[in-house]
């Protein structure tokens, strides 16, 4: 599935959620449990008929598995207990309801470590004896995964655009890399010179210094990708890996100058970055396709004739 979900502002999240859970459970079936006026008691949803309460949490900073799974088991830690401290306002609120399960909705659920913490939770709720608590309570955890598919889809091309803001490179990055990689500015200097055609040496390094950036750029921006939106990272990863596979394959264009080659891949690349990710800001989209192509004037799968080997 498009993995362009682990961008979400915590509002942003409940919102989605509960979209997602009219789509499960039937839009006249979700009710709210709004925090705003004296709220707050550990649910954010839930379904009468299912008897089941939903609360959502997303966490904000990139972290690795570990600190996620730490984060999501305080989250149901605290959110639990708020089902005993506000007992009495809950069964206001549930009537004659016994709630069987409370699930918490994340965005990736990729730790067993919370299942267990879940299992453990869920027996100190079910001793409490709280009267609007069935005998088979459990709390759960529910991520993208466990929604349908197409409803998830659908959901998110309402959503508004993902912008990955990858830190660019300083100066000094740009110089301590260029040294230790002779051969790649090499080979990105004689397409370069090929593109820019009869540019002085001042104005080559230029260009040759601001297709390093680009590149330096996205590898910054697949980094924090890949650390702290995996499954968006493996969806970039894949569209570059492919596109790549196919311009090898393909091989440079016979004719053509170098100003066209260049924009029809950078433009091919944005387009299926965009339609794999549809909510992919166009700078964002653009911002890897820029990098992209740079790293393939310097590892050779992009060329402008004349070509060495003709």
């Amino acid at each position: 599935m498009p993995s362009f979900l682990e961008y979400w502002d915590p509002n942003e999240w409940e919102l989605f959620v509960y979209g997602l859970l009219q789509d499960r459970h039937g839009p006249t079936n979700v009710l709210k449990a709004p925090a705003r006026h004296r709220g707050d008691h550990g649910i954010d949803y839930y379904c009468l008929a299912d008897r089941i309460a939903y609360q959502c949490y997303a966490v904000q900073e990139p972290c690795e598995v570990s600190d996620r799974a730490e984060k999501q088991k305080a989250k149901i830690t605290l959110d639990l207990g708020k089902l005993r401290s506000n007992a009495a306002e809950l069964q206001k609120l549930f009537g004659s309801m016994k709630i069987s399960r409370w699930a918490l909705v994340v965005p990736l659920h990729d730790s067993i470590q919370v299942n267990k913490h879940l299992t453990k939770k869920s027996d100190e709720v079910r001793l409490c004896g709280l009267s609007f608590v069935a005998d088979d309570f459990e709390a759960i955890i529910h991520d993208l995964e466990s929604f349908d598919q197409a409803n998830v889809m659908a959901r998110a091309i309402q959503r508004r655009s993902v912008v990955i803001g990858g830190q660019p490179p300083s100066e000094q990055e740009i110089v301590n890399w260029t040294g230790a990689s002779n051969t790649l500015v090499a080979t990105l200097t004689e397409k370069m010179r090929k593109r820019a055609g009869n540019l002085n040496d001042a104005d080559l390094n230029s260009a040759v210094n601001r297709a390093v950036e680009w590149f330096l750029e996205r590898e910054n921006a697949i980094e924090m990708l890949r650390t702290s939106a995996p499954q968006l990272y493996e969806s970039v990863i894949g569209v570059i890996s492919r596109h790549t596979e196919r311009l090898c394959f393909y091989g440079p264009p016979e004719f053509g100058a170098p100003s066209e080659i260049l924009r029809t891949e950078l433009e091919a690349l944005a387009r299926e970055l965009k339609a794999t990710v549809p909510n992919f800001s166009n700078a964002s989209a653009e911002q890897l396709a820029l990098g992209t192509v740079a790293d393939w004037l310097m590892r050779c799968p992009l060329d402008f004739p004349p070509y060495a080997h003709v």
